[in-house]
């Protein structure tokens, strides 16, 4: 049962951060000029995670709930050149159960932005260049808050087992 837990908790992480955002209930009218500047990690939460892993033709069903806790997370966003930066940490606490089993992980994350390129496009904010892109909804933006919505709907080969993830991660930062 670790095993399998184990396994779904790298294919979660590894596959976070290759797919697009959906745009329901998204802002309409975000501006480069509200972005720009120094933000707090306040909250990240996914309450409807799940996978379905097929071993040689068996499907295991897993979900998931990821709350963070223990926020101490500064990301900056600079123009022109458009990066983001963070610094500080903070902790995800992972529920999962598989086959009628619960378990729960803390993992402390660092660098939750590392040194990367972000632009706007709408309502999408994407982090990263090129096949390494990844975009957030904005769900709410004022001079204060700023809520994005990142949804997860990935099938990947690991370790030679197809397994497919979703989840709609929630983050809040404010000034």
């Amino acid at each position: 049962m670790k095993k399998i837990h184990l396994l779904f908790v790298v294919i979660t992480y590894a596959i976070a951060l290759s797919s697009c955002s959906n745009d329901e209930d998204a802002v309409s009218n975000a501006s480069e000029s509200q972005i720009t500047g120094t933000w707090n990690l306040t909250a990240l939460e996914s309450n409807d995670g799940q996978s379905d892993t097929n071993f040689d033709g068996t499907s295991i069903l897993t979900t998931f709930t990821e709350v963070g806790k223990d926020f101490d997370t500064v990301i900056t966003f600079t123009e022109n050149p458009n990066i983001v930066t963070s610094e500080g940490n903070y902790t995800t606490v992972t529920t999962t159960t598989i086959m009628g089993e619960t378990s729960t992980e803390e993992v402390i994350g660092e660098d939750f932005f590392e040194n990367n390129e972000w632009r706007l496009e709408g309502n999408i904010l994407y982090f990263g260049s090129g096949e390494e892109e990844v975009g957030f909804t904005i769900t709410e933006l004022s001079d204060s808050r700023m809520s994005l919505r990142y949804e997860l709907d990935e099938t990947v080969d690991f370790l030679g087992f197809e397994t497919s993830v979703s989840a709609t991660y929630n983050m809040k930062l404010s000034k």
